[in-house]
Order: C-alpha cells, then sequence, then structure tokens
C-alpha cells in the first residue's frame, strides 16, 4: 500500500505534537513494508529524500502566519493530483478543506488533532476558514478519526457522524542522567518544568502568576517558543521574575534531560486535542500536575493532579500540595506506565489505522466505506 500523507509541518519532528504523531505514524507503517510518503513544508523539513524508510517529498510555502498553512496545502493538493498513491491520510482539520478535489484521484482517511479556531492566536477570518473546513472533515473523506474521546465524541454530537477514536501514542522512555542540565544551569530535581508553545491557551501565565505566589525554592522551566506570537512571549518574559527560566524549543536529549530530572511537571492548558506533552511526561515518569479539561483527564485522571482549570488560586494550592507531598505522585508510576502500555501504544495505533485504510480502500473500490 502507498499512503501519502499531508497537512503537518514534516519530519523529523522538532516541534509540533501533529509532526511527532506522523513521524511515529509513518516509520512504523515503512517498517511493516508499506510505501509512505510525508508532503513536508521545505522550511522546516532539511533536505532529504527519505527519513527511516519514508519518502520525504519537500514543497514550499510561505512562511507567515495567515499564509504558511493554506499555500502548503493548496500546493501539496496539486502535487496529489498528478502523483499516484493508494491513499491520502490528510492530518489537522484546516488542510482537509481540499479533501473535496483530492477525492476526484484518491481514497482520503483524515485526523482531527484539535480545533484551531478555539486558539486565541487566530483572528476572525482563520477561525470562519477553520469552522468551514471542519465541516468538510466531516463530510467529505472516507473515513475520520479523532485523536481523543472529546473530540470523537463533540462530532458525534454536533454533526450526527461517526468519527472514529484513534489517540496518539507515546514509547515508554527510559529517564536520563542530569549532564546534559549544565547548559542551562538546573540541578537535578531543583526545578518544575512546563513544555509546549506559547500561546495563551497553554497557560504558561497562569503558571508563572501561581508560581510567583507560591514562591518555592526552585526554577520553573519554561521550554518552547512563539508560534507566531512574539507579543505574548515577550509580556511573558517582562512579568516572569526571578526564578522563571526561558530556554527555548530542546529537542533530543537536552529535552529529555530536561523530562527526567524535574521535580514536578504542570501543564496549565487551556484548550487540547490530545496533549502529546503530557503523555511524554507521564511517559518519563514524572510527577503531573495538570488542568482538569476533559481531555487532559481522559489521559492523566488518576495518575496525578488536576486542578480547576484557569484558577490560579486552585494551581498554587495544588502546586503547594504536589511540592511537599512528592512521594503521593512518584507512587503513580506503575499505574501510568500500565495505561500508557495499553491505550497509547503506537504498535496498536498503527494496526488501528491500517483497519481504517482498509475500510476507506474498500469503499473507493465497491460499497460505500463505514463511518
Amino acid at each position: 500500500m502507498h499512503v501519502v500523507m499531508m497537512g503537518c509541518r514534516g519530519i523529523p519532528a522538532t516541534y509540533g505534537g501533529v509532526e511527532k504523531a506522523v513521524e511515529e505514524l509513518s516509520t512504523r507503517l515503512a517498517k511493516q513494508g508499506h510505501r509512505v510518503t510525508v508532503i513536508c513544508r521545505n522550511h522546516y523539513t532539511p533536505r532529504m529524500s527519505t527519513y527511516e524508510d519514508v519518502q520525504i517529498v519537500r514543497l514550499p510555502t510561505i512562511p507567515r502566519k495567515h499564509l504558511e498553512m493554506i499555500v502548503h496545502t493548496l500546493l501539496s493538493a496539486l502535487y496529489l493530483a498528478v502523483k499516484p498513491c493508494d491513499l491520502v491520510h490528510v492530518h489537522s482539520v484546516e488542510p482537509s478543506v481540499v479533501t473535496p478535489f483530492l477525492r476526484l484521484f484518491h481514497p482520503v482517511v483524515a485526523t482531527s488533532h484539535g480545533q484551531a479556531y478555539r486558539r486565541d492566536k487566530w483572528g476572525p477570518v482563520f477561525r470562519s476558514l477553520s469552522q468551514l473546513a471542519e465541516r468538510i472533515f466531516i463530510a467529505a473523506p472516507r473515513k475520520c478519526t479523532a485523536v481523543s474521546r472529546t473530540l470523537s465524541g463533540y462530532y458525534t454530537q454536533k454533526y450526527g457522524r461517526t468519527t472514529q477514536y484513534i489517540p496518539n501514542g507515546v514509547t515508554i522512555q527510559k529517564p536520563v542522567g542530569p549532564e546534559h542540565l549544565a547548559q542551562f544551569e538546573l540541578e537535578k530535581d531543583r526545578y518544575i518544568l512546563f513544555v509546549g508553545r506559547l500561546l495563551a491557551t497553554k497557560g504558561p501565565k497562569l503558571l508563572i502568576d501561581a508560581y510567583k505566589r507560591v514562591r518555592p525554592d526552585l526554577k520553573l522551566v519554561i521550554v518552547g517558543g512563539s508560534s507566531h506570537t512574539p507579543r505574548y512571549e515577550r509580556m511573558l518574559q517582562k512579568e516572569a521574575g526571578d526564578g522563571v527560566r526561558f530556554v527555548g524549543y530542546q529537542y533530543g536529549d537536552a529535552l529529555k534531560a530536561l523530562y527526567s530530572n524535574c521535580r514536578l511537571f504542570v501543564f496549565p492548558s487551556y484548550i487540547e486535542g490530545l496533549p502529546l506533552v503530557l503523555l511524554e511526561a507521564l511517559s518519563f515518569q514524572r510527577p503531573v500536575l495538570f488542568s482538569d479539561i476533559p481531555e487532559n483527564l481522559e489521559i492523566a485522571d488518576g495518575l496525578g493532579t488536576a486542578f480547576k482549570c484557569g484558577s490560579v488560586d486552585d494551581l498554587a494550592e495544588k502546586l503547594e500540595q504536589a511540592l511537599s507531598d512528592p512521594d503521593r505522585l512518584e507512587s503513580l508510576r506503575t499505574a501510568a506506565t500500565e495505561r500508557l502500555c495499553s491505550e497509547y501504544n503506537w504498535d496498536r495505533i498503527t494496526g488501528q489505522y491500517l483497519k481504517i485504510y482498509g475500510e476507506a480502500l474498500k469503499g473507493h473500490n465497491g460499497s460505500p466505506a463505514p463511518r
């Protein structure tokens, strides 16, 4: 089977949950003997023709907030109009706007990783486009999937169409030593960790405000950078105060060390599709504190401590409790590992997608595919 994936920035993933998911899925399919092509943005993916047996196609775009995704999506659709393949897998709702065109040439599977129109960085024009794309996402592909039960239930309730739940996955990690922390002037167990893009909806300001209220004898490390939000990033840095470290985007061994050696991981997000960074923190067997949105509870309920989303008072209280009684959260490691291995196993997830692909191909070649 030849599967082409589009809609992400590219692989290998440096930042972005969608990109990480595409990398994990595409490389596993390739290892099983399938031919897989990923269409990438040329400024994100280095010059290469293959990555771990996955074929790479780099197409240009305009790296501007309101044009980057749209231009790349249109070029990807034109490329697929003249290139043979068995199936196209569109990742994210917004690129699904070209699905009616793609259906003229190929069967299409589309996956929702979240609802971009809920994020505050976008203006009214993009939000309207995103909502239009959502309606096309539900109606046009042969098969639709969503990465969380919350998203899947939302689509069923709003549109009356079944969207199959297939989560993104994670690999249980072996924690690494603190050697890589020296570059950040950090010590093992002497810092609280946040990882994510610096968007208001990710909650970094809420965490900074709670940290300043508690004033623990620990640093707060902010891993991540702007996502077309430089003004917000500057505001955070101005208001952060002593003890808060901004270290930018981190990858590879440095990121593994930051996860492995933190005293506590805090995820204060307001909006998620499936929070991959929360899965990653759990995969390193770290204590976690997270906002009580349904997508976070779906993953981590019973594996850490939840606080009331948006409440600096509750976050400060739960932060103080977590730091004063670390053994309680440490005791949840075994339960976290068991849940990740059973529900968020990438090999299992790859098998689920292969089943979806087979159903889409059957519908394309004969009777309508089941929804």
